[in-house]
């Protein structure tokens, strides 16, 4: 479990390093998201979220198929604003908290089964996996992360810092987030030694 703490700061630093946007748009893999970085798997995933017209009423499905399809035929890997154009729905700041809330809660039970020992995880470690998980993937980070999965399942904090970099388009800001999260720990756990 992470603290309620641990959750207001992890949702803080996903808006921050993911944005928070009321608005349909492509990510930079192509895939029409919305909010912190939720992805609409198709039209009919887009048809179950609460947006709002420019009247400020519930959207028609007419409506989301219509903002939905505008945004998918556009270029990928564009900053978010530019998709704003093709658009007329919006969500709510409650809905996008929603959606986050829902994602921490699905990706600390993905956590749980790829690190068992999660929980007793200190919690700049737990911070650190759920920014990769969210970023990644899970079967990514089970996959692909060898050295760093290493690391982590033998506490060794320093080691997953060293093993921790993401390639881009994540930034320099976020990957060194991550790795001073990991750090911390590795310091933390360090100096509880005898």
């Amino acid at each position: 479990m992470i603290t309620a703490i641990e959750k207001q700061t992890l949702r803080t630093k996903l808006e921050q390093y993911e944005g928070k946007i009321s608005h349909m748009y492509l990510d930079s893999k192509g895939f029409v998201t919305v909010g912190i970085g939720h992805l609409i798997r198709n039209l009919a995933a887009a048809q179950q979220l609460k947006f709002k017209n420019t009247k400020n009423m519930p959207a028609s499905t007419a409506e989301i198929k219509t903002d939905f399809e505008a945004v998918k035929k556009q270029p990928a890997n564009r900053l978010a604003i530019y998709y704003k154009r093709f658009t007329q729905l919006t969500l709510s700041d409650t809905e996008i908290d929603k959606l986050t809330d829902k994602h921490i809660d699905a990706f600390g039970k993905e956590l749980k089964i790829i690190y068992p020992g999660f929980d007793q995880f200190p919690s700049p470690v737990k911070l650190a996996l759920f920014d990769l998980v969210f970023n990644v993937g899970m079967t990514d980070l089970r996959i692909k992360w060898p050295n760093f999965n290493a690391a982590i399942k033998a506490n060794d904090w320093r080691k997953a810092a060293n093993n921790s970099n993401r390639k881009a388009p994540i930034s320099r800001e976020r990957n060194k987030y991550v790795k001073d999260l990991l750090e911390k720990a590795a310091k933390t756990t360090n100096s509880a030694t005898p």
